[in-house]
């Protein structure tokens, strides 16, 4: 067992250092509605990458067929191409049973629902306490009482590999465990992840906005900040991450804790001018109001430094210890004493430091203690099977028993 995983390990390091001296790709735009899966741009330009894949992945839908509309305009007030596709609700039924497949949508995507959201569950509620006229109160409605939503939403190809491998339910999960086998997302896999903000009418014309269904009945306006993308594109994928210009100046923000990189929209002399990149068709409408903040192929620079990117709005309260892709490394499952768990996202050793924020996250290369036996955060006899970069298969359910 440790040798297949250790050997799975083995394979996330080779892959750490990439091809620096590789001539750089030239990337299509003839067609900017259609996504690219090209590994070669995605390491040699993957800051254009990140923007291709952006605009292709932001381009209007044609909802029923879960694609891109190729005769719709970039920035159309519109549902994007992702989001047609699942979101993790409804990958992950509650009591862990087959989604079904993938099929067409029966209507447009419209008022969103608060099952679109990854909130507290039933169980969680009755804890949850939020402050209504100088007094803390249950929260009913935490879509209504929330700052931010968030979604992940994964493509087809990665919807049907769960499916195919049955990861939608612990059950399945834990018997891949036991089998000792090895969980490979195929290579077209796109999963993205999404921040909201409730805001004004008067900034509509600076968002992309859905109208969200509140528990009384009314609606809400929210516009989109955050935008995580993840391809299989590399075998440790590709990671790009975009916010919002106007996120280090909100009130309730994080605000930009590490600089951001962007060589296609600025060149490399001054990677992190916060500027949109030209020629690509933003200039319009609101998607020119949105920035690069960095792209990840690599645990590590040519001098083996561990490298970081973070998203004030997705890593908030950790930003100086952000590595997309060694954190995502971490996403597994295993058995200690008997029980399921994974493995922790937030470094306790790194947290406990004096000069370290109160969650600290993994840098660098992956080890291979962390999957198999003495991890000090599992116990001495764990053993934990990775699960290919894919942190939202950990919100999979048991199966119900009948």
């Amino acid at each position: 067992m440790k040798r297949v995983w250790q050997g799975a390990i083995g394979l996330l390091a080779l892959v750490a250092v990439g091809a620096d001296a590789a001539p750089r790709a030239r990337l299509d735009w003839t067609r900017p509605w259609a996504q690219p899966h090209d590994a070669r741009a995605a390491a040699t330009a993957s800051d254009e990458y990140a923007w291709r894949l952006f605009v292709a992945l932001n381009w209007p839908a044609d909802w029923r067929g879960r694609r891109a509309d190729a005769g719709a305009l970039l920035g159309a007030d519109r549902p994007t191409v992702w989001e047609t596709w699942e979101n993790t609700a409804g990958v992950f039924l509650a009591d862990g049973a087959d989604p079904g497949p993938w099929r067409p949508l029966s209507k447009p995507p419209g008022l969103a629902a608060p099952a679109r959201f990854e909130t507290a569950s039933l169980k969680e509620r009755p804890n949850l306490r939020h402050i209504v006229a100088g007094r803390m109160v249950p929260l009913e409605d935490p879509v209504s009482g929330a700052h931010r939503l968030t979604e992940s939403r994964f493509n087809r190809v990665a919807y049907d590999y769960i499916r195919a491998h049955e990861l939608y339910n612990l059950d399945g999960q834990l018997k891949l465990l036991a089998e000792h086998r090895v969980v490979r997302f195929p290579a077209a896999t796109t999963e993205v992840k999404a921040k909201w903000r409730p805001i004004g009418a008067a900034d509509r014309r600076r968002y992309h906005t859905i109208e969200v269904r509140q528990a009384d009945g009314s609606s809400r306006l929210y516009g989109l900040t955050a935008l995580h993308i993840v391809t299989k594109d590399l075998p440790n994928w590709f990671w790009a991450s975009f916010e919002h210009v106007d996120n280090p100046r909100l009130a309730d923000g994080d605000g930009w804790r590490l600089p951001s990189s962007d060589r296609f929209a600025c060149g490399a002399v001054h990677p992190d001018c916060n500027r949109a990149p030209t020629g690509i068709g933003l200039a319009d409408g609101v998607w020119q109001f949105y920035r690069l903040r960095g792209t990840l192929t690599r645990y590590v620079d040519a001098a083996g430094q561990p490298l970081r990117l973070a998203n004030s709005e997705l890593e908030t309260g950790f930003q100086t210890t952000a590595s997309c892709i060694t954190c995502h490394a971490r996403a597994s499952i295993g058995m200690v004493a008997g029980l399921p768990v994974r493995l922790p996202i937030f470094d306790a050793a790194a947290a406990s430091s004096p000069d370290a924020t109160p969650r600290a996250g993994f840098l660098g290369l992956p080890q291979a203690n962390w999957f198999a036996g003495g991890h000090r955060d599992a116990g001495s006899a764990s053993v934990f099977a990775p699960l290919d970069f894919v942190w939202s298969l950990s919100k999979a359910q048991p199966k119900r028993r009948s």
